[in-house]
């Protein structure tokens, strides 16, 4: 018969500390929401806070915690300002799902340089702080294949993978409940050509019973529909767009905090004195009563806030939402937040007062302020676009058309009293050369200006050599007051030559869209992506006014005429990109804030309409070279009031 083993005390309590453990992984636990388990047992470490110690979330910070650990939420974005709590959240979040929720989680930062930083920074001091992860971690200050830097592996089989977000493959080969992305903005839109981090990280969630994806970042500078900022671009697309609602201390009217530098309301100061004495002048003045209330009245009233959409969605804690009738209601799948510097409890308000007068001076300081400090998505209006450089390109034609062979396509705009007409010709890489730029005045209502409309798209056009070219095709504007009139007219002359158009603000929307059907008044209406179509043609642009070359794919021409002016230019120019809050969301919007901008709308129709004929009707515009020669500086004389334009050579003509 084997003697049995007869154990030392010390092994006798390693054993039963080993079992008593082994059997705490399989305790029931009483829930906790985040919020709850985080003021329970988060704390601030000494290497990433500036006052160590026990964590309490802030009353602004409390729905956005909870809609992160929400087991209903799959999707939370936070477009931000710095100093509001980004950071501290995601690691108490971190800790929540690890100890609380038993979730697989996958961070991703900008670069492994971040990540490397995150990990011994935040991860690790949180592992050693919070208590009930370091009982779960028992690898800790250990060199273990469970501890590194890209990852930490716990007692109960859960794992935080933390990784970079430069290289393809760290999205790659891991399953995952919950991705979280850290200054999402800093990420590649597209990463190593294989799409964006957002698309390449949520797939990795696909499959998880809690699938849960966390975003949030500082924006930065959309550049365009194609290059957006990547933080703006998914906070826009949630199911709800919250904004916080603090009570005035006066008249208890709940209202968003606002920036109020040019402007009746919101948060000001005094235009005199030192830095520090406009700094402490600070003040919030409410849209309501008028009357001031200070940073410390604010804090205060915080306790009183609450998050709400425009769409009538309202919460408290995050945890539970009810609609415009005050009835409680499901939690929505997506989630967005926006939060600036008004909010923090740890940041005063005259500190934005000298964020302000820091940065606003330059261009990259004012970029720095609205990012860091507003927390809204930078749209540069200072593109380098300026009329007087487009009229100077001007160029003299040996003919109407510089070229023999092209294809020529027309755009109507219709206004209350007038057409405005631009001929274009078009030649390989989509290089576009403006013919002319006709404006008919008239009673749109009476057939006479009809028929002289007619006339004016169905003549031809002089080349170089002599013959004459026919116009392809020609859009419409149906948008105006004679939508009736439009479709009569084209379903008269023909709706295939002579096309209804409509157009759609709508970011990603194709250039064109040709219908299967004609509608209900005969006509084919096309439909015409504005957005993409101004996003296209505004970088062309640009490329034209940048080029070192006289010729490239998508450049603009246009000829020495009167019928390019520098109204002209001016006009094409006043419509710009502008950050705007339609129903409580913010878009980048195109905006001519009220001014002429008709030569930029028939742009976009003369794109749509040879992006038409390229893709319905066969049009290779490769075989359309630029081979000719337009006019030599020794043919012209140097004084250009002697040089025919094409007015003078049409008058000829006539």
């Amino acid at each position: 018969m084997t003697k049995s083993k007869i154990l030392s005390p010390q092994q006798r309590a390693k054993l039963s500390d080993a079992i008593e453990r082994a059997f705490s992984f399989f305790k029931i636990k009483s829930p906790l929401t985040a919020v709850e388990w985080a003021d329970k047992y988060f704390y601030l470490s000494a290497e990433s806070s500036y006052i160590k110690g026990k964590w309490q979330t802030r009353p602004y910070q409390v729905a956005i915690l909870n809609a992160m650990g929400h087991a209903d939420i799959e999707e939370v974005n936070w477009e931000k300002s710095a100093r509001v709590g980004y950071t501290k959240l995601i690691v108490a979040v971190i800790g929540y799902f690890i100890e609380h929720k038993g979730r697989n989680i996958a961070l991703w930062q900008p670069d492994d340089g971040a990540r490397d930083s995150f990990s011994k920074k935040h991860i690790d001091s949180m592992i050693r702080d919070v208590k009930p992860v370091r009982a779960i971690f028992p690898w800790f200050n250990a060199k273990h294949k469970n501890n590194t830097i890209a990852s930490k592996v716990f007692e109960t089989q859960n794992q935080i993978y933390l990784l970079g977000g430069k290289a393809a493959k760290n999205f790659r080969e891991i399953s995952v409940d919950v991705g979280i992305y850290d200054e999402l903005s800093k990420f590649d839109n597209d990463v190593e050509k294989e799409g964006s981090p957002l698309s390449l990280g949520d797939k990795r969630l696909e499959g998880s019973v809690f699938r849960k994806s966390i975003r949030g970042s500082t924006p930065s500078e959309h550049i365009s529909d194609e290059w957006p900022c990547l933080i703006h671009e998914a906070a826009s697309k949630a199911d709800h767009y919250m904004r916080r609602y603090i009570p005035c201390p006066h008249c208890d009217t709940h209202q968003v905090l606002i920036w109020g530098k040019g402007g009746s309301e919101g948060l000001r100061f005094d235009a005199e004195g030192s830095v520090e004495e406009r700094a402490k002048s600070v003040h919030y003045v409410c849209h309501s009563c008028q009357e001031r209330f200070y940073y410390k009245d604010y804090l205060a009233a915080d306790e009183k806030g609450f998050w709400a959409s425009e769409d009538g969605l309202k919460t408290f804690d995050g945890y539970v939402f009810f609609d415009e009738h005050g009835e409680i209601v499901q939690a929505p799948r997506s989630i967005s937040f926006h939060c600036w510097s008004a909010y923090s409890h740890d940041s005063p308000w005259s500190q934005i007062v000298r964020d302000w007068i820091r940065y606003h001076g330059t261009r990259e300081g004012l970029k720095t302020f609205i990012n860091t400090t507003l927390g809204e998505v930078w749209v540069d209006e200072e593109d380098g676009l300026n009329y007087e450089d487009l009229f100077r390109r001007r160029e003299h034609y040996a003919a109407e058309v510089p070229f023999n062979e092209c294809i020529i396509t027309q755009a109507v705009d219709t206004q209350d009293d007038r057409f405005e007409i631009e001929t274009v010709a078009w030649i390989e890489g989509e290089e576009r050369y403006s013919v002319s730029y006709e404006k008919l005045y008239g009673d749109l209502t009476q057939p006479h200006i009809w028929n002289q409309l007619y006339k004016r798209l169905t003549r031809t056009f002089t080349t170089p050599n002599g013959s004459l070219i026919d116009p392809s095709i020609r859009m419409i504007d149906s948008g105006g007051h004679y939508t009736d009139q439009v479709y009569q007219f084209c379903k008269e002359s023909g709706s295939r030559e002579f096309v209804a158009i409509k157009g759609a603000s709508q970011s990603g929307k194709p250039i064109v869209t040709w219908p299967k059907n004609r509608n209900d008044h005969g006509v084919y209406l096309a439909m015409i992506g504005t957005d993409t179509a101004k996003e296209t043609l505004h970088s062309r642009l640009v490329q034209t006014v940048e080029a070192e070359t006289a010729h490239a794919a998508g450049m603009f021409h246009w000829p020495v005429s009167d019928e390019y002016p520098k109204q002209y230019f001016e006009q094409l120019l006043n419509e710009r990109r502008k950050l705007k809050y339609i129903k409580g969301r913010p878009e980048i919007v195109w905006d001519a804030g009220g001014r002429r901008n008709e030569p930029w709308d028939l742009a976009v129709y003369n794109l749509a309409a040879i992006r038409l004929l390229q893709q319905r009707r066969g049009v290779d515009l490769s075989q359309y070279k630029n081979n000719q020669r337009i006019v030599e500086e020794d043919d012209v004389e140097d004084d250009e009031s002697n040089t025919p334009t094409i007015a003078d050579i049409m008058r000829r003509r006539k």
